[in-house]
């Protein structure tokens, strides 16, 4: 599959892919995994835990491991654990905002992009809540 963009707009692949029920599975999996680590999943910016919010998405640091079958359509969803990043909702949305409107990230691999946005996420975080 060829390399997605930093964004998620215009991406029918990453959209149809986030469909899957590859997908839910892996989310599941990573999910499991985590906590059997005993690691409870949080929102880097917020910490926010799943056990909190009851639900959290998952960020994707880069895609390696996401494929599709050219004959049958199907997903083959294999991406490392360190490569998912839990994130409430909120956090989640501005940084795709984030990713999708600053010019300054061309040229960037995902992974780059997304550690220094969620750095910067977490110091105006800490700036708001004494």
């Amino acid at each position: 599959m060829a390399r997605l963009s930093l964004t998620r707009t215009g991406s029918t692949d990453y959209r149809a892919y986030l469909r899957s029920p590859q997908w839910g599975f892996r989310r599941v999996r990573w999910f499991r995994d985590t906590r059997t680590r005993g690691v409870e999943p949080a929102c880097p910016v917020c910490r926010l835990t799943l056990t909190e919010a009851s639900s959290l998405d998952l960020h994707h640091l880069r895609y390696d491991g996401v494929g599709r079958n050219p004959l049958t359509g199907t997903w083959t969803a294999q991406e490392k654990d360190e490569d998912l990043m839990p994130m409430c909702r909120t956090h989640h949305e501005q940084l795709h905002a984030s990713l999708d409107a600053r010019k300054e990230y061309l040229g960037w691999d995902r992974r780059r992009a997304t550690v220094l946005i969620v750095v910067r996420m977490i110091r105006r975080h800490r700036k708001k809540t004494p």
